[in-house]
């Protein structure tokens, strides 16, 4: 009895601990930390269920170039996530849920910004670890959703989910469930870990929409060609920096600092997820370099081919910022298959119509209820 008693004293004391003071300034307290989790998971999965229709939808469907910029999603989706959507329908309501992730990754990115500027305040450190609550938040909803939707949902949501997508996604989701919390207690304050954090959600922020952008131009204008190109350079030039060149300076201090402190579980897990993550991005980098090559020397194609292998490359980077996914058509894609332990699959074949006029879908006016119809 005293014993059960004296159990119940220690939870009860641990609960009253989490105060509202301790919230808003992230405390580096277990409890705390994750009391926050799971605060940051259910706010990112209401927002990014409720945005879409409520505020994105609307708004790009008011647009002139609400047609151009869903078909050229839809393409480059399926280059890059592996996903063919039967319609533009289903690919608008993807696409305007995607802009809301982005959302997400811009507050968190947001809120490492102090930190990764200079600043050393405990104020600016308790925002950086919010940030990075941010991104564990959005993962841990993800992947309860994804559960949900494989195991649970209709044919619809089972064919988001291709297997070869999954596991490589669970290789981007791992490094922030299981790094994130035990960052934000033992390494709270430290200025490599929240621009470790900036560089995963706001360069992921900028590139994609830097994508979405380039969506929008009309390509039938010398000008909009023109910046369609600075837009899909700009994007590599972002992810060659956050992914490739400050990834591993970052990344490789931080696992050398674990193992200098002795915190050698943080060191293995660390040094795994970066080791899993870094084979990814090589592999991102080197797919997206070779489009990017191939499309600076389009200098006298069509609009239609610049635009096709705008396209390819931004797909190609995509894969840098909605997780590791997979396209079975590449070798460099067959050897990350490999390593995981996935099985061969058969490649698709590429349309050579242009990716404005590559489908005959009007654009989506009733996108909500045909999701339900195909539900059903």
């Amino acid at each position: 009895g005293v014993g059960k008693q004296s159990g119940r004293d220690k939870t009860g004391s641990a609960m009253a601990a989490v105060t509202l003071a301790s919230l808003l300034s992230c405390a580096p307290e277990l409890n705390v930390q994750l009391l926050l989790l799971v605060l940051q998971s259910f706010w990112w999965w209401w927002f990014i269920q409720w945005s879409p229709k409520a505020i994105i939808a609307p708004f790009i469907k008011s647009k002139p170039w609400a047609k151009q910029w869903t078909q050229l999603n839809r393409k480059g989706i399926k280059e890059g996530m592996f996903v063919e959507f039967p319609n533009d329908e289903e690919a608008f309501d993807f696409s305007c849920g995607f802009i809301a992730i982005l959302i997400q990754h811009f507050v968190g990115g947001l809120f490492c910004l102090p930190s990764v500027l200079g600043g050393r305040h405990a104020f600016v450190c308790a925002m950086a670890r919010h940030g990075a609550l941010c991104e564990a938040g959005w993962e841990l909803q993800d992947i309860v959703s994804r559960a949900w939707q494989v195991c649970q949902g209709c044919p619809s949501d089972k064919a988001k989910n291709p297997t070869p997508w999954l596991v490589l996604l669970a290789i981007h989701h791992v490094m922030g469930q299981a790094m994130i919390v035990p960052m934000n207690i033992y390494y709270h304050d430290n200025g490599d870990y929240h621009e470790f954090v900036f560089l995963l959600q706001f360069a992921a922020f900028l590139s994609m929409m830097l994508t979405n952008y380039g969506y929008t131009l009309n390509v039938e204008t010398a000008s909009g060609l023109k910046t369609m190109r600075m837009t899909v350079a700009t994007s590599w030039l972002i992810v060659c920096y956050s992914r490739v060149v400050r990834y591993y300076i970052v990344g490789t201090r931080l696992s050398r600092r674990f193992y200098l402190d002795g915190r050698i579980m943080l060191f293995y897990i660390g040094s795994a997820s970066l080791l899993l993550m870094s084979l990814v991005n090589l592999l991102i980098f080197v797919d997206s370099t070779r489009k990017l090559v191939k499309f600076v020397l389009k200098t006298s194609a069509t609009a239609e081919e610049v635009v096709d292998a705008a396209v390819e490359v931004n797909s190609a980077l995509l894969r840098a910022h909605s997780g590791p996914l997979v396209r079975s058509s590449q070798k460099n894609w067959a050897k990350l298959r490999s390593v995981v332990l996935l099985g061969a699959m058969s490649p698709t074949s590429k349309s050579k119509s242009s990716p404005i006029s590559a489908s005959g879908d009007e654009h989506p006016a009733h996108a909500e209820s045909l999701r339900q119809r195909s539900c059903q």
